[in-house]
């Protein structure tokens, strides 16, 4: 009898254990302007981003989508919680516009594994109104990236930018 009880306590930390994973990357973010992570599981990470007047780009509120956009990249690479994690990709849909005073909600979820590449999707909500959808693409490497020199980063495959000078 015992054994069992000690079995379950022993259950009970490692399930409790679980669902308290720290994060292990952008751990000095500023808060203010990519929002703070409120929930972090095993390929989860919930971020709540608090809309300011210091986001907005006119006089009406609106607020700029790149406040949003990192909010989500936060979001997405706390999902795979990496200490050398980053995200290098995206495809974003901005699906409404967001005021002062909101609060987005950003749920990321870690779905693939492809090499040291993770694809994340996350979701931005305002209260049940999606506002944000996107897919991350979030590299982990064995080392910080700014102790990486510019040459040795392999970006052949975007050579050709199209654009004349």
């Amino acid at each position: 009898m015992i054994k069992m009880l000690q079995k379950g306590s022993e259950e009970e930390e490692e399930h409790h254990a679980k669902d308290n994973i720290v994060l292990q990357t952008h751990k000095t973010i500023d808060i203010k302007f990519s929002g703070k992570v409120e929930k972090l599981k095993e390929h989860f990470a919930e971020v709540h981003l608090e809309i300011s007047p210091e986001m907005s780009v006119d006089e009406n509120g609106l607020i700029h989508n790149g406040f949003i956009f990192s909010g989500a990249s936060l979001a997405a690479t706390a999902a795979v919680n990496e200490r050398y994690g980053f995200s290098i990709g995206a495809v974003v849909n901005f699906l409404t516009p967001v005021r002062q005073n909101d609060i987005v909600v950003f749920k990321a979820k870690s779905r693939q594994k492809l090499g040291r590449k993770r694809v994340v999707d996350v979701i931005g909500r305002v209260g049940d109104v999606k506002i944000f959808v996107g897919e991350f693409t979030v590299i982990v490497i064995e080392k910080h990236i700014l102790s990486i020199r510019l040459d040795e980063i392999d970006v052949s495959e975007y050579d050709e930018d199209g654009f004349e000078n």
